[in-house]
């Protein structure tokens, strides 16, 4: 395996540990507020979780990978960036993170409907494990397509346009 494909999966693993520490101050937030009493339709709790979870992450990933480092923190400590062949490559890296964070808020959608259906005793439809197994699948699309690229490229950044390259070293 190549060493930019260890590198940049190193690097996701960095950055998911700093998604985590926020997911777990977020949790702490709704504990000691006792936000778990608010009643929540399986819709309103989507959107409660695509503000305060997914866009923040979203914009972690976007801001980050379209900044002068063109790196999130994992990216800059494994000495990779998100690369563009185009000048103005915020329409490629905008692509990029929404396809990477598509599969995640799918399986969101997926966890929140399976939860409204277990609290109603009712059996959850069928499109409701799609939204929970699709997003799995597609994850190892993604993988598979980072390991046979080498690390350069996922199947998100070839739609995208971007390839994940070693920086130079600094003299």
């Amino acid at each position: 395996m190549k060493k930019i494909v260890i590198r940049r999966l190193v690097a996701y693993m960095i950055d998911y540990i700093i998604i985590a520490i926020y997911a777990i101050l977020l949790f702490g937030i709704a504990t000691i507020f006792n936000f778990k009493k608010i009643p929540l339709t399986p819709i309103s709790a989507q959107l409660v979780g695509f503000i305060s979870l997914t866009l923040p992450v979203f914009f972690y990933f976007f801001l980050s990978e379209q900044s002068k480092t063109r790196a999130t923190v994992g990216k800059r400590i494994l000495n990779i960036s998100v690369r563009s062949d185009s000048q103005n490559s915020k329409p490629h890296v905008l692509t990029r993170n929404i396809l990477k964070l598509l599969p995640w808020e799918i399986a969101h959608t997926g966890v929140h409907w399976i939860v409204f259906y277990s609290k109603s005793d009712q059996n959850p439809p069928v499109w409701v494990w799609i939204t929970l197994i699709l997003p799995q699948v597609i994850i190892v699309i993604y993988l598979i397509s980072i390991v046979i690229s080498g690390g350069k490229s996922s199947l998100y950044d070839k739609v995208s346009n971007t390839k994940i390259e070693m920086n130079q070293p600094i003299e």
